[in-house]
């Protein structure tokens, strides 16, 4: 199962700076709250638990899992917080690591996880039980311990959920928490144009677009003025995201911050303004899109083909990744002139 990735974090071996333990252990993690609530299943029919190694071989122990709390099965759970139990503990290391697993698509309360994938869809999983007891469980380890020391980490639903909480925290708390995102899904029309349009037809696309959306938030500065005052708060949280270019339910990550770099090359008097704006938030919605962010570290999976939306490719080691950092571009006198 993992014993041929499993990985040993004693002494100075486990450091923040390290990337691939970042991503391997994270993931690892994910995997195990998977693994913890699919053993549940199997103790009914009498078959051995099998979660410990993905967090024991690792270092970590298991502190507390978040329940759904449903009338039909309370103990359903979709979140797990691990503590790091290496005593002195490595330096830039975490005190916990707070994991949420994806949808459990052969398990019996399935119908659970589809609803959340729904609030993800129409943007509400910020006003669902499940956002609500997890921030506010992390809120109270981030009372105890360093803001770093506290790691966000989820895959496909539950990165979705990671990515709110982490969000939430910087937006409303100025605290900025290390976020791991696996597969994040990105609710856009990114697939279907990657589907009928490529290369300059698809920038030229896109370039349309923000100038519309650029004309929009000029008609309403309102909303201009909100979105600009979020991207500057969320401005210092860099998320980690670990995404497939094969993964349609993902894939709109990828658009959004290679366009938006695309066109502010040519356009930069209203690319800064259009890529904070959503023609969602604009005409339906009062909070701006989650996938609207500043900035972000971008890992691209390129090199395995089969199940790009799985979570087994990430806690590989010595994975080729392509990596890319995107950070807002220089303010346009355009943006300066709403202070």
């Amino acid at each position: 199962m993992l014993d041929s990735q499993a990985m040993f974090i004693h002494g100075e071996t486990f450091v923040q700076s390290n990337e691939e333990d970042r991503r391997c252990i994270t993931a690892c993690l994910v995997k195990a709250t998977w693994v913890i609530e699919n053993d549940k299943e199997r103790k009914k029919r009498k078959m051995p638990e099998m979660a410990m190694p993905w967090y024991k071989s690792i270092g970590f122990e298991f502190k507390e899992e978040f329940p759904t709390g449903s009338i039909i099965d309370g103990k359903y759970a979709y979140g797990t917080v691990f503590e790091l139990m290496a005593k002195p503990k490595p330096p830039d290391a975490p005190h916990y690591v707070v994991a949420f697993r994806g949808t459990m698509m052969n398990h019996p309360n399935v119908y659970l996880d589809l609803i959340h994938d729904l609030k993800v869809l129409f943007n509400t999983l910020t006003t669902c039980a499940r956002f609500k007891g997890a921030h506010s469980s992390i809120e109270s380890l981030l009372d105890i311990v360093r803001d770093d020391s506290v790691w966000l980490a989820g895959h496909s639903l539950g990165a979705s959920l990671a990515l709110e909480i982490g969000r939430n925290m910087m937006l409303h708390k100025n605290r900025s928490v290390p976020t791991f995102l696996f597969n994040p899904p990105n609710v856009s029309l990114g697939p279907a144009i990657n589907s009928l349009l490529k290369g300059k037809h698809k920038t030229r696309f896109y370039t349309g677009s923000y100038a519309v959306k650029y004309a929009l938030a000029n008609i309403m500065p309102w909303n201009r003025k909100r979105s600009k005052k979020v991207f500057e708060t969320l401005a210092p949280w860099w998320p980690d995201m670990y995404i497939h270019p094969d993964d349609w339910i993902c894939r709109g990550h990828i658009d959004y911050f290679e366009q938006r770099e695309l066109v502010a090359e040519k356009h930069p008097r209203f690319a800064s303004t259009a890529m904070r704006t959503s023609y969602r938030d604009i005409f339906f919605s009062s909070e701006l899109q989650p996938h609207l962010l500043p900035t972000a570290r971008l890992w691209i999976n390129s090199t395995q083909k089969q199940d790009p939306h799985g979570l087994k490719h990430w806690w590989m080691q010595e994975l080729k990744l392509q990596r890319k950092f995107y950070h807002v571009p220089e303010k346009t006198e355009q943006d300066k002139k709403i202070h």
